[in-house]
């Protein structure tokens, strides 16, 4: 289900005031990610090794890499630890760290006190847990020089520092932080879009509310700056929320919280503050703004607020085969029709995309292979069929479509995206020119894009890279904001995108050996898990994903699928083929030959 539109939405909360509805070393950081929502783990320890825990130099090093993890307050003293008295003067006082992926072991010879290492920049961790992908990516890496020497009786120090401030592994992040989503309303006060953020371990569990607070208080990570909205100007958090008693966690914002005048905005509130908040709500908030009486909230009517929260369990999945789309059997509903596409128009199609609202269904295909490919586009209520309609002002190359907007009740708010010739346009249902996107920078042909469940983040493949941007649909036309690079390791080339779940992308690409790989990656290019790591040399040419609901705390689909060389994989243990014989009903008497399922997709 996708970003409702503003008037439905609207209309939802006045009414109810319910919100919105082989041979590869692919690089796995630890053991894969974990839910990353647990304020324990006995197995993973919460702070990093101490330099006198260092038994050689090389051992030294690698902790050194480690001590800026934690407390961000207390980051530079942890990393002068580790510095010998002479080696202190000057070191930078920031406490922004720099991440980065080592990309081969540290070079060390016994007796001489230089050790050098190469590593990758993945990007900037600053004091308010966002993490700011590195300005100017590349795969190439960077060569560090330090040096160990033996002080008296102290033992190993570093003796000469890199000189470039804070350094921390990537390795580092995942094992020392917990991933954490704060949630902001879009501007329209529509939606929640999600903000991730990493929070200490060490942070204790009953200081943790109050660090969310703080992250909330001084407003969304810079990237989603254009799309999302803070709280009001001179909303003040409180030093120390209390620790949770009596099943209930009990917070105290300044009045300025809740702007005189605005009657949903304590209940935008009060939702904001349950998604972001709610691993560490033990049964009820209580809010209280200012000097007013505590309002007390329970249940899960909160979760309405987010999109992601209404993805199914089990999604429904689709194919197109022998230029028809057909579902699979392990779908959801494998037996009813195809949504909206009558039966008699069921065919020429090359690739489809479908999403529903609360009250429709919307569907975009591409149809007519060869020279002249038509997108087509068709909206009816769940249940019910429609004719597709032609969008036109698209010829050449056509990609992929993709939804960004299915609102409830006017499907004329709907908004979908489709490159053409690499360049990104905007379409609807009802039979209007398509019209291009703009935006900031020109990072090359499109040849992938992706929107997240809350309709504004996005993800796209230009001229074999990844970037990360987000749409703007505030002014006169559609835009998207100036495009961050993300670079996933040990791709040369990035292939195809699709969001795995609010903070992790499913990418396929191709190593540096020609083979292609499909890991996951967190949306800042930080942290990755590895799905497949060698599936062959064929490219893969699309790739999709049913994003996993944040309500069921994982991080990563259970459903995702490519296509490479004409045939559908799903992406499991193992690469597996989707072949006829997973087709739901009736088998074709006479299926041509060669005939395979291809463009696989979901209704999301």
């Amino acid at each position: 289900m996708r970003r409702y539109a503003t008037l439905a939405l609207a209309a939802v909360l006045l009414a109810g005031g319910c919100g919105i509805p082989d041979d590869t070393d692919v690089t796995v950081i630890g053991d894969g990610p974990s839910a990353g929502f647990a304020t324990t783990d006995d197995s993973v320890p919460s702070e990093p090794p101490k330099r006198e825990s260092a038994t050689d130099p090389a051992q030294l090093v690698n902790y050194y890499l480690q001590a800026a993890a934690g407390d961000p307050e207390g980051a530079v003293n942890r990393v002068k630890s580790f510095l010998s008295e002479d080696a202190k003067p000057g070191f930078p006082a920031t406490a922004d760290v720099r991440v980065i992926r080592l990309t081969d072991k540290l070079l060390y010879t016994p007796g001489d006190p230089e050790i050098t290492f190469r590593a990758q920049q993945v990007g900037t961790l600053k004091s308010n847990g966002v993490l700011e992908p590195s300005p100017d990516p590349s795969p190439a890496d960077t060569e560090y020089k330090l040096k160990v020497g033996t002080v008296g009786e102290a033992g190993l120090f570093i003796t000469s520092p890199p000189p470039r401030g804070l350094l921390m592994t990537d390795t580092a992040l995942n094992d020392y932080y917990l991933r954490r989503t704060v949630y902001f309303w879009n501007n329209d006060n529509t939606a929640l879009v999600p903000d991730l953020r990493y929070m200490p371990r060490s942070l204790p569990s009953v200081q943790q509310p109050t660090t969310i607070l703080n992250w909330l208080v001084n407003g969304p990570a810079s990237w989603l700056g254009d799309t999302v909205h803070g709280l009001p100007t001179g909303t003040a958090a409180p030093d120390n929320v209390p620790a949770a008693a009596n099943e209930t966690l009990q917070v105290t914002l300044s009045a300025q919280a809740v702007p005189t005048g605005d009657d949903k905005s304590l209940d935008r509130l009060r939702r904001q503050l349950q998604w972001s908040l709610r691993d560490l709500i033990p049964r009820d908030l209580e809010l209280k703004i200012g000097n007013q009486d505590p309002v007390r909230y329970s249940g899960i009517d909160y979760q309405d607020s987010n999109v992601a929260a209404r993805l199914a369990d089990r999604p429904e999945r689709f194919v197109v085969y022998n230029s028809s789309i057909r579902r699979l059997n392990d779908s959801a509903q494998p037996a009813d029709p195809i949504p909206v596409i009558k039966s008699p128009d069921n065919k020429g199609f090359v690739s489809a995309a479908m999403s529903s609202s609360a009250t429709h269904t919307y569907v975009a295909a591409v149809t007519g292979a060869g020279k002249s490919p038509k997108l087509r586009v068709a909206v009816a209520r769940i249940g019910q069929q429609n004719d597709l309609v032609e969008v036109p002002g698209l010829t050449g190359n056509l990609g992929r479509p993709v939804w960004a907007i299915t609102p409830d009740n006017d499907p004329s708010g709907a908004i979908g995206l489709i490159t053409a010739n690499g360049k990104l346009y905007s379409f609807g249902v009802g039979g209007a020119k398509a019209v291009p996107v703009e935006w900031q920078g020109d990072p090359g042909a499109i040849t992938a894009i992706s929107v997240a469940p809350d309709g504004y983040r996005v993800a796209l493949v230009a001229g074999g890279r990844l970037y990360r941007t987000v749409l703007d649909t505030g002014g006169d036309a559609l835009t998207l904001s100036a495009p961050e690079q993300l670079q996933p390791p040990n791709f040369s080339s990035v292939a195809a995108v699709a969001w795995s779940s609010e903070t992790y992308l499913a990418v396929a690409g191709t190593r540096a050996d020609g083979r292609s790989a499909v890991m996951d990656v967190s949306v800042d290019g930080a942290l990755t898990y590895a799905r497949l790591t060698d599936i062959g040399k064929e490219t893969v040419i699309y790739l999709t994903a049913y994003p996993a609901n944040p309500v069921s705390r994982e991080e990563n689909s259970d459903s995702e699928a490519y296509e490479t060389a004409g045939d559908a994989w799903d992406v499991l243990g193992e690469p597996v083929r989707i072949t006829a014989a997973d087709l739901a009903g009736p088998a074709a008497s006479a299926p041509p030959a060669g005939a395979a399922p291809t463009a696989p997709f979901f209704l999301d």
